[in-house]
C-alpha cells in the first residue's frame, strides 16, 4: 500500500509567486500488518495506485493538447487592422506588453493544473519505486536464506 501525509507549513516554499500544490505531502509504504495508527491522509492499494497513475499520465497527455492550443491562440493576430478588430484581438490574447487578455487566465489554470498532476503523479511514482525496491531487497533477502526459492511474484 501506498500512503499519503500531508501536512501544512506557514511559509511553503513558492515557486513563480505561487505555492507548490505537493510542498508539505509526502508519499511512504504503508504497512498494513503494523500496529500504528493512521493519521491524516489515505493509503492506496497497489493496483489502485497503478490505475491512479495510468489516469494522471493520460491527463497530463490531455492537459499538453490544451497547453498547446492555448499557445497557439495566445499568438493569434488580429484580422485586419482596424480599431474595433485590433481591440477585441488585444481583449482576447493581450497586448504582448502588460494588458494580459482572456486566454492568458486559461493558460495560467491548464499550467498550474499540468504543474499539479506531474508533482502527484511524480510523488506516486516515487513511492511504487521504493515498493518495488523493497521487493527486490526481499527476495534477495529470501534466496539469502533459501537460494533454491523463487520470488512469489513480480510487481
Amino acid at each position: 500500500m501506498i500512503r499519503y501525509h500531508h501536512s501544512v507549513s506557514a511559509n511553503a516554499d513558492t515557486e513563480y509567486g505561487r505555492t507548490r500544490a505537493f510542498e508539505d505531502t509526502t508519499f511512504s509504504i504503508y504497512n498494513p500488518w503494523a500496529n500504528e495508527p493512521r493519521r491524516d491522509g489515505f493509503s492506496l492499494e497497489l493496483d489502485e495506485a497503478k490505475k491512479i497513475l495510468r489516469n494522471l499520465n493520460d491527463h497530463k497527455v490531455r492537459l499538453g493538447e490544451q497547453n498547446r492550443k492555448i499557445a497557439q491562440l495566445l499568438t493569434m493576430k488580429p484580422p485586419s487592422q482596424d480599431p474595433t478588430t485590433v481591440a477585441a484581438n488585444t481583449a482576447m490574447v493581450g497586448d504582448g506588453k502588460e494588458q494580459h487578455g482572456a486566454y492568458a487566465g486559461g493558460a495560467e489554470a491548464i499550467d498550474q493544473q499540468l504543474a499539479y498532476v506531474t508533482e502527484l503523479a511524480d510523488r506516486i511514482e516515487e513511492a511504487l519505486a521504493a515498493i518495488g525496491q523493497n521487493e527486490q531487497d526481499q527476495t534477495k533477502t529470501i534466496k539469502n536464506v533459501d537460494p533454491g526459492s523463487q520470488p512469489p511474484g513480480k510487481l
